[in-house]
């Protein structure tokens, strides 16, 4: 009997080996933008006082409803006209993938919506970047990348990332990198 039981824990225990590391590779293919890999990005975040970074957070993003509807059209970081290029700031919490704007997006004190510079990744990713200088005193705890340019603007946001809030002040930088990846297969 003792044998039996102790045949029976091993093969226990290698099955739920196994079912953790196919958990664990499906969550790392998500969130690396492996092939067969829903659409992901990373968002990455640094804001200077007197030209010294004082805050630097990075985590991954949701995709919104809207924004992978925008996917399966044209996305094309190299067509300026409708690309997928223009970032917004908001002190709004955990975002949603109903939304289709940051509700409340900050459209003052020099952290309005603007158009970043994109490049390329590779063949199925590509980053926006834009750093903005505050001109007073604000919160910022959230982002948004979408593809109309108008502050405040509806039904054009094509991803929105939480972040840990940082508290800006006049003349703090704040440099926001989106890495947005649409794999094939």
């Amino acid at each position: 009997m003792g044998v039996k039981r102790k045949y029976l824990a091993s093969v226990m225990l290698i099955l739920l080996a196994l079912s953790a590391g196919i958990f664990v590779g499906r969550q790392q293919a998500s969130m690396y933008g492996e092939a067969g890999a829903d659409p992901s990005g990373h968002v990455s975040v640094k804001a200077y006082r007197d030209g010294e970074l004082f805050y630097e957070y990075e985590d991954h993003n949701l995709i919104t409803t809207i924004g992978s509807t925008r996917i399966k059209n044209i996305l094309g970081w190299d067509n300026q006209t409708g690309a997928t290029i223009y970032l917004s700031l908001s002190n709004d919490a955990t975002p949603l993938v109903s939304w289709t704007k940051l509700p409340g997006e900050i459209t003052a004190n020099g952290l309005d919506r603007m158009t970043g510079t994109p490049s390329g990744v590779n063949a199925t990713a590509y980053q926006v970047t834009y750093q903005w200088t505050a001109t007073a005193a604000q919160s910022v705890q959230c982002t948004g990348l979408h593809w109309v340019v108008t502050d405040d603007s509806d039904n054009n946001l094509f991803a929105a990332a939480s972040i840990s809030s940082v508290s800006l002040q006049a003349n703090d930088m704040l440099s926001v990198t989106w890495t947005v990846n649409v794999p094939d297969g």
